[in-house]
């Protein structure tokens, strides 16, 4: 039952040097057979043994940065160029806020030509206050009351840029400038500033039916059907993909098939967490099903007719969702659009361009689709149902009599030279 010690020039072999005095002994570990006892002949193992916690402890750093790196989802990527966008019109605000200040300066302090963020604070209260009060916009007008805000806060991210020792938002030092502020955008809304002129319109379901009408919404075209799938998309899952889905892919949106033979759209992509975006379209779901009583105006067939039409090299997952369209199209041809990603001022002016040449009133914008109801009554739906009917079988007869000539000429709008921007 004693421990047994094997001297380690038993075990040298010959012509091997002598270890160290302090290593001349190796202790060995006896072993226990199944009935308790020492093993007679113990094993000698040339290397460690290693429990089960220091081997999961030694395996666990074994993946290295770069392949940390390579197993990073493609959604991070989507959500930092999202970041980009927002970071680059900050830096647009901030610019223009700043030009147009040192502009007024320029013009009514000619002597004044320090930069900003080294002016004293009480002389730059001043300067912003004779701003607030009395700036104009190049043609002679008066700034909106929020333009003249953003003008403030643009500022200010500049002066805390170059550490500038105060906020002209919220110090005392700039309380004239504030008050300014506060009583010229009083006075501007009584002019009746404010009320927002530009404001976009909803995008009405008379609209959507001149829009189909015209063939600006429309499966038998290049031009409808690209209108077409985008507001789906847009209505379906606007509040994941944003206002234009410039980084929308291929992949992020799935045909499935639920266990009842039901077709439905599903989003797969990253959520780009738009609360307000969400709490505007409070029904939304991140799925779409078919109608399988109205096939002509079913979404999925939407999806469907657009995927046939795709050339097939754009049919992976990470292939941009919407292509641009061939500048001359056949229409009896399978495929009818470019291996090139629509350009973002294209997808950015959807709903402006397709009014435009449906020649519908009033100002219309992408965001005009989140401000229209997504669900449609009985009356609405059937009427629709009918007008896509009596499109379809209009379609059908002109592919029929123009099965050689049914050539769509796209025009300078969806110039494809021109849609990389």
């Amino acid at each position: 039952g004693k421990p047994i010690s094997i001297p380690l020039s038993a075990l040298q072999l010959p012509g091997q040097e002598e270890p160290p005095a302090a290593e001349e002994t190796l202790p060995s570990v006896p072993q226990l057979t199944p009935g308790g006892e020492v093993a007679g002949s113990p094993s000698v193992s040339a290397e460690p043994e290693v429990s089960s916690s220091q081997q999961q402890s030694h395996a666990v750093p074994t993946t290295t940065p770069e392949a940390v790196v390579q197993l990073m989802p493609d959604q991070d990527e989507r959500a930092a160029e999202l970041s980009r966008e927002q970071n680059e019109k900050t830096i647009r605000s901030t610019q223009t806020a700043l030009r147009n200040f040192r502009e007024f300066l320029i013009s009514k302090y000619p002597s004044e030509t320090r930069e900003i963020y080294v002016i004293p604070c009480k002389e730059l209260d001043a300067y912003l206050a004779s701003f607030f009060v009395d700036a104009r916009q190049k043609d002679g007008s008066e700034y909106e009351p929020n333009s003249l805000a953003n003008y403030q806060c643009g500022l200010e991210r500049y002066l805390k840029e170059h550490r500038y020792g105060y906020s002209i938002t919220r110090d005392k030092e700039f309380k004239r400038s504030q008050e300014a502020l506060k009583q010229k955008q009083i006075e501007l809304r009584c002019k009746g500033k404010g009320n927002k002129p530009h404001k976009s319109m909803k995008l009405t379901f008379a609209d959507e039916l001149i829009l189909r009408k015209r063939g600006l919404l429309s499966r038998y075209n290049p031009e409808g059907l690209l209108n077409l799938v985008w507001l789906n998309n847009t209505k379906a899952f606007g509040h994941c993909t944003g206002f234009h889905g410039s980084t929308l892919k291929w992949g992020d949106i799935r045909l499935r098939v639920t266990e009842t033979g039901l077709e439905y759209l599903e989003w797969m992509g990253p959520d780009n967490g738009d609360v307000s975006a969400k709490s505007k379209r409070g029904g939304t779901d991140s799925r779409v099903y078919a109608t399988q009583h109205s096939p002509q105006t079913c979404p999925v067939q939407d999806y469907k007719e657009y995927a046939q039409r795709r050339p097939p090299a754009m049919r992976y997952e990470d292939a941009p969702f919407y292509l641009s369209i061939k500048p001359v199209v056949n229409l009896a041809a399978l495929h009818w659009y470019n291996c090139q990603a629509l350009g973002k001022n294209k997808l950015a002016k959807m709903v402006k361009t397709m009014c435009e040449k449906g020649n519908i009133p009033g100002r219309k914008t992408n965001f005009s689709v989140y401000q229209s109801c997504s669900t449609l009554s009985e009356a609405q739906s059937n009427q629709l149902v009918l007008i896509c009917n009596n499109l379809s079988q209009q379609a059908a007869q002109s592919m029929a009599s123009h099965s050689n000539t049914g050539n769509f000429i796209v025009s300078a709008s969806y110039d494809s030279s021109s849609d990389t921007a």
